[in-house]
């Protein structure tokens, strides 16, 4: 690609983010999930009570519940044309508020992640 800014030198893929241990690639727990709008969450925020020795398969699903609503609000029911990023305030397992973002990967696909992770 050589545009405005020349032809891009490196390219670090979600993939290489999830081997990296940034990343939790949410289809390791259900092949399904390809057909919803997100696919990767930051380890970062998977440690907030999702994720310890093992998944905590209940807490991720309300995560992804709180985090489809967010999209889905802001996008009028998601009858507007999807945006590349969205913010909104979710609750932890903890029973804690916590500010998301949630941003557009080169997948077509959303990142769920805490504003220190963006």
């Amino acid at each position: 690609m050589d545009g405005i800014f020349g032809e891009v030198v490196f390219t670090y893929t979600s993939e290489q983010v999830v081997e990296d241990g940034i990343l939790f690639d949410i289809l390791q727990i259900n092949p399904e999930w390809e057909k919803g709008i997100i696919r990767y969450i930051t380890t970062n925020l998977m440690s907030q009570g999702y994720m310890d020795d093992d998944i905590n398969v209940p807490n991720l699903l309300d995560l992804l519940n709180q985090a489809n609503a967010i999209v889905r609000q802001a996008s009028n029911g998601s009858k507007d044309k999807p945006e590349s990023f969205y913010s909104g305030e979710i609750e932890l397992p903890s029973g804690k508020k916590q500010q998301i973002f949630i941003s557009l990967n080169e997948l077509g696909k959303y990142t769920i992640m805490l504003p220190e992770d963006y």
